[in-house]
């Protein structure tokens, strides 16, 4: 058992909430999370073998050769991205250990309170830091005001489009009357479970509609308890799409404000519009 933590561990330990930001913190740091992850692990009552076959197409005699071909050719390009996806967390996550190194040295020097603020500051003020050892501000009031900022935006819905370099009116928003892009066929009625990552997984329960901000190839076992997937952002090829296609559950990616609804209410995700229907209390 240990050993085949170690191991994986070792092949997957770099990942995290989010393969392009190494401030977040791998599963290689949190080896209980591993553990949890064994532990609640259900096997999905529903497969990708519910889905339609290549088989069940009906693709005309004369252009089956020619379809097969592009068939096999996305197949074996498909397994390239997701090599080269891996291959970039992983050598994006080395920067982690250096950042944080520096983050220790700070907190020696009395510049930070703890080793992760160092991720709260920007890259030219690190550089300050280094090259100086004494930097122009305060760095742990400077780092205080954006883990307030921080928390003062998290429920604000962005604009999906920006122009300019005004910052532009921010929406709170209720998460009512959404819709989104369905990505993975079926429809599904359950809770409501909101999660912020892959540290939320203890409270996932067997048929909650997963509402997540987005995903990456850290939230994959999430989705073992899903009845459905709703995503803030992603597309066609996200990998909650693509997860939820093999598990066989809807998904409605692109839901501005999905994560404003509360834990618990009962909704219907529909797969085929990308209606998501709220059912209000009665």
């Amino acid at each position: 058992m240990q050993r085949g933590i170690a191991q994986f561990l070792k092949q997957f330990g770099h990942l995290s909430d989010s393969s392009s930001d190494f401030s977040q913190k791998p599963w290689r740091e949190n080896p209980d999370l591993i553990l949890q992850m064994i532990i609640d692990y259900v096997p999905p009552a529903r497969g990708a073998s519910d889905g339609v076959q290549l088989a069940d197409l009906p693709i005309p005699a004369l252009q089956r050769p020619f379809f097969m071909l592009i068939y096999n050719r996305a197949r074996q390009f498909r397994w390239y991205r997701e090599a080269i996806s891996s291959l970039y967390t992983y050598g994006y996550g080395l920067f982690r250990d250096l950042f944080l190194a520096l983050g220790h040295h700070f907190v020696r020097c009395d510049l930070l309170v703890q080793a992760e603020d160092v991720f709260y500051l920007h890259m030219d003020e690190v550089r300050e830091i280094v090259k100086r050892e004494q930097p122009a501000q305060d760095c742990k009031e400077l780092v205080r005001e954006r883990k307030d900022e921080i928390n003062r935006v998290r429920d604000i819905i962005p604009p999906e489009t920006i122009f300019g370099r005004r910052a532009p009116s921010l929406d709170p928003g209720q998460g009512r009357g959404l819709k989104g892009t369905p990505t993975s066929r079926g429809v599904y009625t359950g809770p409501v479970r909101v999660l912020k990552g892959i540290q939320d997984m203890s409270r996932v329960q067997g048929g909650d509609v997963l509402v997540i901000p987005y995903s990456d190839v850290g939230w994959t076992p999430l989705f073992a308890k899903a009845g459905a997937v709703v995503a803030e952002s992603g597309g066609l090829l996200s990998h909650s799409s693509i997860i939820a296609r093999e598990y066989g559950i809807p998904a409605v990616v692109s839901v501005p404000g999905a994560c404003q609804l509360a834990d618990g209410t009962p909704v219907t995700v529909d797969g085929y519009s990308g209606r998501i229907i709220v059912h209000e209390p009665a």
